[in-house]
C-alpha cells in the first residue's frame, strides 16, 4: 500500500522522502525510521524513530516482521531538522467531484481537526485565503523555533494531487500525512491511498 501510494507520489513529480520496503540496503545514511504498513501505525507501536546504526536496524526490522507478518515494513530516511507537519489530502464528493483537504497534520490529526476544504476549479489565491480560516495558522509563519513554510511549494502539491484525482477516477480517497516541509523542501513521508 505505502509503495504503491509512493509511486504514485513519484510519478506525479511529489516529492517522497527515500525508503526501501521489505530490505535492508547497504549504505545508509542514519538515523532511520522503521514502520509497518498499516493504518493508525501510531496506536498499533508499528513506527520507530531515530534508528541510529545497523545493529540497531536489524534488531527493529526483525521485530516487526514478527508482529506485522503479512505488512510490508518500510525503512525511511528520516528527515533531521524543523520541518512543520501538514495534511494534504482529496476525497471523491458526489456534488463536486472531488475536494481537498490542506491542514496541519501529524499524529494529531484527527485530535485537532484543524483543515481547509478546496473545491475544484480552484486557484493558489483561493488557497492564500482560505488559509486564514486555520486555527493553527501561526504554524505556517513561523512560529516559535519553527520553519516558515513554503506556501508556493505546498500548493504544488495540491495541485499535482488534483490532477492525480482528475486522472485516475477509480481513486476515491488519497492522504498524505504527513507532509514534512519547512521554507525550502517538503516531502511525503506517509500516504494512504483508497481505491
Amino acid at each position: 500500500m505505502l509503495k504503491e501510494g509512493f509511486e504514485l507520489l513519484k510519478k506525479y513529480g511529489i516529492p517522497v522522502v527515500d525508503y526501501w520496503v521489505n530490505e535492508i540496503p547497504k549504505n545508509l545514511e542514519f538515523p532511520v525510521v522503521v514502520k509497518a504498513d498499516l493504518l493508525h501505525k501510531t496506536e498499533y507501536n508499528a513506527v520507530r524513530l531515530n534508528v541510529k546504526n545497523y545493529e540497531e536496524l536489524a534488531f527493529v526490522f526483525k521485530e516487526f516482521k514478527e508482529r506485522f507478518p503479512d505488512k510490508d515494513i518500510v525503512i525511511q530516511k528520516q528527515l533531521v531538522g524543523n520541518y512543520v507537519e501538514l495534511i494534504i489530502g482529496a476525497k471523491r464528493d458526489p456534488v463536486f467531484d472531488y475536494f481537498i483537504l490542506f491542514g496541519i497534520g501529524g499524529i494529531y490529526t484527527e485530535l485537532l481537526k484543524d483543515f481547509i476544504i478546496l473545491v475544484p476549479p480552484f486557484e493558489k489565491e483561493d488557497f492564500l485565503r482560505l488559509i486564514n480560516e486555520l486555527k493553527l495558522k501561526k504554524m505556517l509563519f513561523g512560529f516559535r523555533n519553527k520553519p516558515k513554510v513554503n506556501l508556493g511549494l505546498v500548493y504544488d502539491v495540491i495541485a499535482k494531487i488534483a490532477k492525480i484525482m482528475e486522472e485516475n477516477r477509480e481513486i476515491k480517497e488519497i492522504e498524505i500525512n504527513p507532509f514534512m516541509v519547512n521554507d525550502r523542501e517538503g516531502y511525503a513521508v506517509d500516504v494512504r491511498i483508497i481505491r
